[in-house]
């Protein structure tokens, strides 16, 4: 099986405040693309919230002038020979964020969303069947009650894709975010999945100062963390936590009052590489990284200690994320312009890159 290692887009079709002509047309140009390559990956992962193709009054009715965008990026990556991640990074009835999970009603079976869900997955899957550089993964960061309830629409929507494409990946994240060491998954009746995860740990590490978590927010945690290096917390950070949002804690059973270095980053690898060795299937991660308010040296740190384990181990990934949002590899927003993680010049990171490098050196 063929090892991806590359970068997302995020930020371009999905987690935007406001969607204008002038973003779409010059976030990412093909410009970006061809960095891309010549930065020598192979796969970019590019998230999409379903807003940004449907009409908003109706989340079947497809925007034929957006879904062209789309089309376009698969052209540019096809000329430089990268693969595109379709990641349906929102969609109706289910969001990953907090603050807009009480109306995930994906889980179901009888919702109209569910529906819904299930046509857009049936619409792209029959537009970009004769497309040979693409994979379709089905929806981000998963959130439900059970792991039965996830592993149900799974298998529903390999049903919905395979009807009109039996050729291209599928890419089936495990449940509560994907989060390594809650990875828990079912094998499917289909061989041309690729497993998937997202790696955070520990998140005083990777999100430390990061003003939209919740452990921040809530003055539980606002340290600036070393790796490798101690975390400790109070028997009180956990009974906070778990009042402010009880499924928010199991990012952090495994993360405290610990020594974080590469074997305890390997450690919180474990029910990944067992599934992945026991099945001998592909796996990815699809986002991992460390805000930026890290230390420059925590930063290349983690990553560095990261990469080597997804190398050891030939795991597929794709770094989070490519250009600003608080992790990019290259930043050109004002909020930044100062940060050590950056050169003055380019507004590259890299340390970063370098690390993202080092996994197919």
């Amino acid at each position: 099986m063929k090892i991806y290692q590359g970068t997302n887009i995020g930020g371009y079709f999905s987690q935007v405040e406001k969607i204008t002509e002038d973003h779409i047309n010059n976030f990412i140009t093909e410009k970006d693309i061809q960095q891309i390559k010549d930065w020598n990956f192979n796969i970019i992962r590019l998230p999409v919230d379903h807003i940004f193709f449907t009409k908003e009054d109706n989340p079947t009715e497809f925007r034929e002038d957006r879904l062209k965008h789309l089309d376009r990026v698969l052209k540019w990556a096809k000329e430089f020979n990268i693969t595109i991640i379709l990641d349906l990074h929102k969609c109706p009835g289910h969001s990953f964020d907090s603050s807009e999970r009480q109306f995930n009603d994906i889980w179901d079976s009888e919702s109209k969303n569910r529906d819904n869900y299930l046509k857009i997955w049936d619409m792209l899957s029959s537009r970009y069947q004769n497309y040979d550089n693409i994979m379709y993964e089905i929806l981000n960061e998963p959130v439900a009650p059970t792991n039965q309830l996830w592993f149900d629409l799974v298998e529903e929507t390999i049903k919905s894709i395979r009807k009109n494409d039996k050729e291209h990946y599928i890419v089936v994240e495990s449940n509560l975010w994907g989060d390594s060491p809650n990875f828990e998954m079912k094998k499917f009746d289909d061989e041309k999945i690729f497993y998937s995860f997202h790696y955070y740990q520990p998140l005083f590490i990777t999100h430390q100062l990061a003003p939209w978590t919740k452990f921040y927010k809530l003055k539980l945690y606002q340290e600036l963390t070393d790796y490798p290096g101690n975390i400790n917390v109070s028997p009180e950070f956990f009974e906070k936590i778990e009042k402010a949002e009880p499924i928010y804690a199991n990012f952090f059973k495994h993360g405290v009052n610990r020594f974080w270095d590469k074997n305890a980053l390997e450690e919180m690898l474990k029910p990944v590489i067992e599934f992945k060795n026991k099945y001998n299937v592909p796996m990815l991660c699809g986002e991992f990284g460390v805000f930026i308010g890290a230390e420059v040296q925590t930063r290349t740190n983690w990553l560095n200690d990261l990469i080597s384990l997804f190398k050891k181990h030939d795991i597929s990934y794709t770094y989070w994320t490519y250009k600003n949002m608080d992790f990019g590899i290259i930043d050109y927003t004002e909020q930044y312009a100062e940060n050590p993680n950056y050169s003055k010049d380019e507004r590259l990171d890299c340390n970063t890159l370098k690390d993202l490098q080092s996994g197919f050196l």
